[in-house]
């Protein structure tokens, strides 16, 4: 059953174009009322949100019970071959915001498991209300954050990308990692608390990252794709940095520093990821000085800069001339085959 229904901003105290009219579709119930009731519960949290976030970008919301479907099927407004997916690491997605295109405009539409906003429509049930708010607020976060990079540097999102690789692999971390910081400080402290479960997940994953490195570059030895090994290693600690956002975003939005986190201070005492970690927020303190006015780029790059210095770390030595692209990758105890048999 799907049910769409438009939602008008005239019923609160908003400024038009910071709380557009947007539909909301329920897609994947079998009761008609149910949905349409959801519909409606979740579309008034989005207006009380708009009091918080600036949804001038928002497009519209999904609330899918077949989730992974449901990002599947969505309209991005472009031919694209890429599809988007589920998180299913050690972390589960449960919402996702892609960008679109509609027209020439760049928007936002939020899709989310019905499973996880569900709780809106039981009074009793306070805890589910307080991980569906912040659900939902997360979301909006990113409608908010992706509006104002693309108001600064507009018609570069979802448009084509023609530039070297290196330089690709680059942005893609440093969109990642930005926006959730900024998500994360916006929304902390709305609805359910995620202190824990972002620090529990960036833990996770810088215990895990210099195994999950090494594997593939030990499996590079093997296909010997240069391309590859390098985006998969952007990738790894890309990931890493992404995580660490989350974390360190959601304790700047609570006024809390990282070091009065026992968890992270303790992991990260004398740990060769430190000196890193700082430099992240340092980059993300820097960016988030001219939120929404930047002139130039130069603030976003320092991130890049310390994925570049990560995945020399990892043994990925790469230089670049023009658009040559020259990656060296030396053996190591970690990562020669025959000694880590």
């Amino acid at each position: 059953m799907d049910d769409t229904q438009d939602i008008s901003p005239d019923t609160i105290n908003q400024h038009a174009s910071k709380m557009p009219s947007f539909g909301i579709q329920a897609r994947g119930f079998d009761d008609v009322d149910a949905a349409t009731n959801l519909a409606t519960i979740v579309g008034e949290a989005i207006r009380a949100l708009g009091s918080k976030f600036d949804l001038s970008g928002l497009d519209g919301v999904t609330i899918a019970v077949d989730y992974n479907q449901a990002l599947l099927d969505l309209d991005r407004g472009y031919e694209t071959t890429y599809k988007l997916t589920a998180t299913n690491s050690h972390v589960t997605g449960v919402a996702m915001t892609p960008a679109v295109l509609r027209g020439d405009i760049l928007k936002s539409h939020i899709v989310v498991n019905a499973g996880h906003v569900w709780p809106l429509l039981d009074l009793d049930d306070v805890d589910g209300r307080a991980h569906a708010i912040h659900v939902l607020a997360h979301e909006c976060g990113h409608v908010e954050v992706t509006n104002a990079y693309d108001r600064c540097f507009p018609n570069e999102m979802l448009r084509p990308k023609y530039g070297p690789i290196l330089e690709q692999l680059q942005w893609k971390i440093i969109f990642a990692a930005w926006d959730e910081y900024a998500v994360t400080e916006r929304s902390a402290g709305l609805g359910e608390s995620q202190t824990e479960t972002y620090e529990d997940a960036f833990l996770n994953d810088l215990a895990l990252v210099d195994e999950r490195s090494n594997n593939l570059i030990l499996a590079f030895r093997g296909h010997l794709s240069v391309e590859q090994i390098l985006s998969e290693i952007y990738d790894c600690y890309g990931t890493l940095l992404k995580f660490s956002s989350y974390h360190l975003g959601n304790l700047q939005g609570l006024g809390i520093s990282w070091k009065h986190s026992e968890k992270t201070a303790l992991a990260l005492n004398n740990h060769w990821f430190l000196p890193y970690f700082e430099r992240l927020q340092e980059a993300c303190l820097e960016i988030a000085k001219d939120y929404g006015e930047w002139e130039s780029k130069a603030s976003f790059t320092l991130i890049s800069e310390i994925a570049d210095d990560l995945v020399e770390r990892a043994g990925l030595f790469v230089t670049s001339a023009g658009d040559r692209l020259t990656v060296n990758i030396p053996y190591t105890p970690e990562t020669d085959p025959l000694l880590r048999k």
